[in-house]
């Protein structure tokens, strides 16, 4: 295969179905999974979290109907920014990219920056030596950050050398990561906790107490966390390119994803919750509720098997969002919107190269500013991904239409209301999806980085080599240089 011929776009379809899978359901569990029970879901809803948790799973199902559709019209990396561009027009492929651009890189160091949590919990004091310096309240260690650090360095160069070993390391940790809330759950079970400390089932807490809650009302407010929860399992349209097999099976995969993920993220939820009556624990302010239930129900050996869930949560993670990002900048430039190096493919592994090392220089540096920092641009990257929901489900809808498919219309419609719910969220006060101050601030400063960015590349962009050709004209020249032009007409 040429190097031309790589740089626009033949990339090695060596991803399986297990591995799109795995992809999705390790960018979907993260470091959160097992805080947020004692953080955000129990003190909001108490046990009844799981019935919200499992109701985000069903509504964010209901919007991968729309991604489905879309990944089987448009097989080409670049997910929700080709299918903007598809029904909206290059402006609007813009504005889609650049808000979801900095959500996928941001989650790599984030994720990152966890791995120095979990060994506090596991090997308390082991990397936290050499305090470097307090930002935002963070203190920041530089055992902690080289940690860090390593394992950026090592899965962007697993990123450089393949999507073949990329997807072997994702299958592997994802499996051992349901493997091991499995174990964490089992054992639980076995101790024969009380039922009854699940009650009462919908309730909150408020000023330090246990106060009964609408049930309903319980529900909406953990499920309305559904973005945030469920973010990752759209990293399955960015390696569209690289599927072994027919794009027909994606929607499966990311439901099966989606679904599997509630049902981890329910039961962390039910573990912290079952041990003790969850509402004096919580009231006690556990530092990690979750932990403290393992280790107080079947001992170290569990808390172990939660540490193992988590490192794997961490570093499948990085690792979705290593090759989402990647692909996003590959697609980006090679529709001119960003420059041009980021759009070369490797000669030999075929992957992104220069995206990839570009994500990993500018990731190797954020454990060095704390914590807090990347909290805030993650928390900001929810409006990015609620807005790249929305433009794939009312791209959705528009095409749907025109084809006749009524089904298929009415379901992207309603995916495409949820969508702009979850952006509307956002900015809404008390709601659970507000920005907090530092976070508004960051998305303010990166929408106004889009518009002089915009000013900058409009011209190349939106008269550059593909001015006048539409995605379907585009996706037929790419299929026809890398040889998959008769396939992709059979699965129509």
């Amino acid at each position: 295969m040429s190097s031309e011929k790589q740089q626009t776009g033949a990339f090695k379809k060596d991803l399986k179905k297990m591995d799109i899978w795995a992809l999705a359901l390790g960018a979907i569990i993260g470091w959160g999974t097992f805080v947020m029970p004692g953080t955000n879901f129990l003190p909001k809803a108490g046990p009844s979290a799981i019935i919200g948790l499992l109701l985000g799973g069903v509504v964010m199902s209901i919007i991968s109907i729309s991604y489905g559709y879309c990944i089987k019209k448009f097989p080409l990396s670049g997910g929700e920014f080709v299918y903007a561009d598809a029904s909206f027009g290059k402006k609007h492929a813009f504005i889609c990219g650049w808000m979801i651009v900095l959500g996928y890189w941001s989650l790599i160091p984030l994720n990152s920056t966890a791995i120095g949590l979990i060994t506090r919990y596991l090997f308390p004091g082991v990397f936290q030596f050499c305090p470097l310096w307090n930002i935002a309240g963070w203190q920041v260690y530089l055992g902690e950050a080289l940690l860090s650090c390593t394992f950026i360095l090592v899965l962007g160069y697993m990123n450089v050398k393949g999507v073949k070993s990329a997807g072997w390391f994702q299958t592997t940790v994802a499996v051992l990561l349901a493997g091991s809330v499995l174990f964490a759950l089992i054992g639980v079970l076995l101790t024969k906790p009380d039922f009854n400390n699940l009650k009462p089932m919908f309730a909150e807490i408020s000023n330090g107490e246990v106060v009964p809650k609408g049930g309903l009302a319980c529900i909406i407010a953990v499920a309305c966390y559904a973005p945030y929860c469920f973010v990752g399992f759209d990293c399955i349209p960015q390696a569209a390119e690289e599927y072994s097999f027919s794009h027909k099976a994606a929607l499966g995969l990311m439901v099966a994803a989606i679904m599997v993920g509630a049902c981890i993220y329910a039961a962390v939820v039910f573990i912290t919750a079952v041990v003790q009556p969850w509402g004096p624990m919580m009231l006690t302010n556990p530092d990690w509720a979750t932990g403290e239930m393992v280790l107080s129900s079947i001992g170290r050996i569990g808390l172990v098997f939660i540490g193992i869930a988590m490192l794997c949560a961490v570093l499948s993670g990085m690792n979705a969002f290593y090759l989402a990002a990647s692909r996003l900048l590959f697609s980006m430039s090679y529709a001119d919107a960003l420059p041009a190096v980021f759009g070369e493919l490797h000669p030999k592994y075929g992957t992104p190269d220069k995206a990839t090392y570009f994500l990993l220089a500018i990731s190797i540096v954020c454990p060095f500013f704390g914590r807090n920092v990347l909290v805030w641009i993650v928390d900001m990257t929810c409006v990015g991904a609620a807005v790249g929901f929305t433009y794939t489900c009312a791209t959705a809808t528009m095409m749907s239409k025109k084809e006749g498919l009524v089904g298929q219309t009415i379901i992207s419609a309603i995916g495409t209301i949820l969508s702009a719910f979850f952006i509307i969220l956002s900015f809404i006060p008390g709601s659970p999806g507000f920005l907090s101050v530092p976070s508004f601030i960051i998305l303010g400063i990166w929408i106004v980085l889009g518009i002089i960015f915009w000013f900058r590349i409009k011209d190349r962009f939106l008269h550059g080599r593909w001015e006048g050709m539409n995605v379907e004209q585009i996706l037929m020249s790419k299929m026809q240089d890398d040889g998959t032009l008769e396939s992709y007409n059979k699965n129509q």
